[in-house]
């Protein structure tokens, strides 16, 4: 068998529209589309019916085991102990759970620096090692008990036999940066969790949506937002681990469509690296006192205190003191005065100013400074100004965040763009339940739900990476390095391997109309038996290279059973007169910003899902 070749027919770029005819029998009323937004510290839901979502409502999970209070999230935490399992707010307080599993999804050499050697992650590692368990399986764990609570909430609310009478879409948010076998594996997931079970009323639909087109979505087309044709807004997706900005340009208001207007970014310097900074001055304040402290205490002072008072309510305006307080365990002596550290502690309380406050906030404010500064620079490069920044996500909702972007950008004139409520925190959920509508109305246009009132839809993004395929092409002296120059016995001529075809460059503009598709052709001398493997490739570069160098990364790989005879492949003769056989085939790529799928096509005919499988790795 021979490598593949680019064919020899005009290689061509072809436009399919994702509608597909719409069927009259089919009809969407009756589908209940559920949006988790599964982030690395804190996890939402939210849910619609079709009746729901034309009416304008949204509903959120948010009455969650062990919280006294509504809250639109739970915490993203899971402890192990005696073959039970604890999740979320139903952990006992003197426990360590397992945090920032998440990101174990993320193989080892993806991960920033700075999260290799995060102590979250070390213990993350450490347990799966201890336990015997997978990054899969304990995100399956945490899934399974999140769906099974969310289940019982709908159930709740519309009663159990109107929920088992609904067909369910699921759209599960996912980081704009993650690679394709990172999705992969929360689909694993997600399938051991249950979600994907079989059900009276159909089969479960499970899609993957960017949570900063989430947040896009939801935050955009809230009735309360002026927006006007050729606004654009940067979304501040500001979570616990992760702060992700995308840019988008409004291109239509009745409905709302936007497009993404720059490449997006995103860094590690979300809410929980203030939390850190939070704990490192309290530790250096107590010295000796901190290590008294049991975890209970800890998780008192931090939680309580830090995380559930004065983070969410201080900002820079406010020129106070902030008082903290410190558990008797740390005053063996009952000395619980001591001017001598840094804050001071007076009345067993540290006294926080508000430069301690700053201080703590700055580390984090340079690096979203910078992603946001990166924003606009990007944007003007391409002509557009900045009309507003949105934010949203938990650390979205932060009034010293808010402050802090309000006051820095107020000479450029920007509008800095907070919700009130729940709101800046169930952005992403909302946003995914919204995500869910579009899909379906562009696949099944009952008149329940019609495409032209959804409320916003994304029209195009902006490619982050290059994918593409190696191939052989006839050698050309000059154009091709004679690295790369190989003898092919069947097209008895030289060829130049290692080249790269690609698909869809890091930069490109991707249509939600769109796909690539590209033809491609094989050789063969005798039986193959009518598998065929087709590798995709990767590559992260601005510029991604002509040739396959250590810059390209496998992505995943298409294998394919042609179903066809070998004998009834075209016949094709060489320069030599050697008879062989020739399979001649299309891969076409659909790029759904938080996705790559990809179908095969033989002789202009589509082949069936249950021929074509799609491997990551």
């Amino acid at each position: 068998m021979s490598p593949p070749r680019f064919s020899e027919l005009p290689t061509h770029l072809r436009h399919a529209v994702e509608n597909q005819p719409t069927n009259p029998d089919d009809n969407n009323d009756d589908i209940l589309v559920i949006g988790i937004d599964f982030g690395t510290t804190f996890s939402g839901v939210a849910w619609a019916t079709v009746a729901d979502f034309n009416s304008n409502q949204i509903n959120i999970v948010n009455n969650w085991p062990g919280m006294k209070t509504q809250e639109g999230k739970v915490p993203t935490e899971i402890y192990y102990e005696n073959g039970s399992m604890s999740w979320g707010s139903l952990i006992p307080s003197d426990c360590d759970p397992v945090r920032w599993f998440k990101l174990l999804l993320v193989h080892e050499e993806d991960l920033e620096p700075e999260l290799k050697s995060s102590e979250f992650i070390h213990k993350a590692r450490k347990f799966l090692a201890e336990e015997d368990k997978t990054a899969v399986d304990l995100i399956a764990d945490y899934l399974r008990v999140l769906w099974v609570h969310t289940l019982q909430t709908i159930a709740k609310a519309r009663r159990q036999v109107v929920l088992d009478a609904l067909r369910l879409h699921v759209v599960i948010t996912v980081p704009a940066i993650w690679k394709g076998y990172a999705r992969s594996y929360m689909e694993q997931a997600a399938r051991q969790a249950g979600i994907l079970e079989e059900r009276l009323a159909g089969t479960t639909a499970l899609s993957f949506v960017p949570e900063p087109e989430a947040a896009g979505l939801s935050t955009l087309s809230e009735p309360e937002r002026k927006i006007s044709k050729d606004d654009v807004f940067v979304v501040c997706d500001a979570g616990g681990g992760t702060v992700d900005l995308i840019t988008y340009k409004v291109s239509n208001v009745k409905p709302i469509m936007i497009e993404e207007a720059v490449e997006g970014k995103g860094g590690l310097c979300g809410g929980i690296f203030v939390d850190q900074a939070f704990e490192i001055k309290s530790k250096k304040c107590l010295g000796r006192r901190w290590v008294r402290l049991s975890r209970n205490d800890i998780n008192d002072v931090m939680r309580v205190d830090w995380e559930g008072g004065v983070k969410p309510q201080c900002t820079p305006s406010l020129d106070r003191d902030y008082p903290i307080r410190v558990p008797a365990a740390a005053f063996p002596d009952g000395k619980t005065n001591d001017t001598n550290c840094d804050p001071i502690i007076k009345n067993g309380r540290m006294i926080f100013t508000s430069g301690h406050i700053e201080g703590i906030f700055s580390g984090v404010f340079r690096d979203i400074d910078s992603l946001v500064d990166d924003q606009i620079q990007s944007s003007e490069g391409q002509n557009l100004s900045i009309t507003g920044i949105v934010l949203v996500g938990g650390f979205g909702a932060s009034p010293y965040l808010y402050e802090h972007l309000r006051d820095r950008y107020k000479a450029s004139g920007i509008d800095i763009v907070q919700s009130e409520g729940m709101k800046p925190r169930t952005a992403i959920c909302r946003g995914a339940v919204i995500k869910g509508f579009t899909l379906i109305a562009g696949e099944d246009e009952s008149p329940k739900l019609n495409p032209e009132t959804l409320p916003i839809k994304v029209t195009s993004t902006i490619s982050r990476a290059s994918y593409g395929s190696i191939y052989r092409t006839p050698f050309v002296t000059g154009i091709h390095e004679e690295i790369d120059k190989v003898w092919d016995n069947d097209e008895c001529k030289d060829m130049a391997t290692n080249q790269m075809e690609w698909y869809l460059k890091r930069g490109e503009v991707v249509s939600a109309k769109d796909t690539v598709r590209k033809s491609w052709y094989r050789t063969y001398q005798k039986d193959f038996g009518g598998l065929v493997t087709v590798d995709i490739q990767g590559c992260d570069e601005k510029v991604p290279p002509s040739r396959n160098t250590d810059l390209v990364k496998h992505e995943c790989s298409i294998n394919c059973d042609i179903g066809i005879p070998f004998s009834e492949l075209s016949d094709w003769e060489n320069p030599e007169g050697k008879k062989l056989k020739r399979l001649v085939y299309d891969i076409e790529m659909v790029p759904s910003g938080a996705t790559l799928e990809f179908n095969v096509y033989l002789d202009g005919r589509k082949m069936g899902a249950s021929n074509v499988a799609v491997k990551f790795e």
